[in-house]
């Protein structure tokens, strides 16, 4: 069987938002040291390396969070193509990787997807602070997969609602909430030091850094 050996790799610029497309030799990424990627504006996006030529190290200066993700890829799942690269904080797409026959297809997916990922970054900006958000909601998914989420009352159905400081945990059965704050690393320190989550019958409660301080003021 005959292997394509050009790919397309697509990154989103993270100083001017513009899709830049690469097409480059995968002998030409494995021989090389480091390949770097450079948007049409001047902006340096992206950084490949490969250290023992089997597989490559990407780095890339991420568009959405503004923060560099390195990401790893073996050969094989070069060859196999079609890799999609997203931001590690928000999960949205920030890197395309595939067959030199399949980029016109990716550019057509990401035109028509890029008003939806605007909306994302618009729904991030929602938050006081959207990194603590993302990991404070990941935090919660976390306990709740583990059975570490639950209410007094004996009644496990719990609703989730986000504002843009906190969110709010609330039993459908007995009312009994739950507010967990997250606007800075105060707030997400203190969180992730409960082993688990548990609301009260009828009651209201708040996990927040200046609740916890005053806890430990009155010790």
């Amino acid at each position: 069987m005959l292997v394509n050996t050009n790919i397309a790799i697509a990154v989103r610029c993270s100083a001017c938002g513009s899709l830049k497309v690469h097409d480059i030799s995968i002998f030409e990424l494995f021989s090389n040291e480091k390949t770097e990627l450079v948007c049409t504006c001047g902006q340096h996006n992206a950084i490949i390396k490969t250290k023992d030529h089997k597989s490559l190290w990407m780095d890339i200066d991420c568009y959405v969070c503004q923060d560099k993700h390195t990401f790893k890829y073996t050969l094989k799942q070069i060859l196999r193509g079609n890799i999609i690269t997203r931001c590690i904080e928000s999960g949205i797409e920030i890197c395309f990787m595939v067959s030199q026959g399949e980029v016109d297809e990716i550019l057509e997916k990401c035109e028509r997807s890029a008003d939806g990922i605007y909306k994302e970054l618009e729904f991030l900006d929602y938050f006081n602070n959207h990194e603590i958000m993302m990991k404070s909601l990941e935090r919660i998914r976390e306990l709740d997969n583990k059975g570490l989420l639950s209410c007094t009352c004996g009644d496990n159905n719990i609703e989730m609602n986000i504002f843009p400081d906190r969110i709010e945990l609330k039993c459908m059965n007995c009312e009994g909430i739950k507010l967990i704050y997250a606007e800075n690393n105060d707030d997400y320190n203190n969180f992730i030091s409960k082993e688990k989550i548990v609301l009260r019958e009828n009651s209201f409660e708040c996990i927040d850094a200046i609740n916890q301080n005053n806890d430990a003021n009155k010790k």
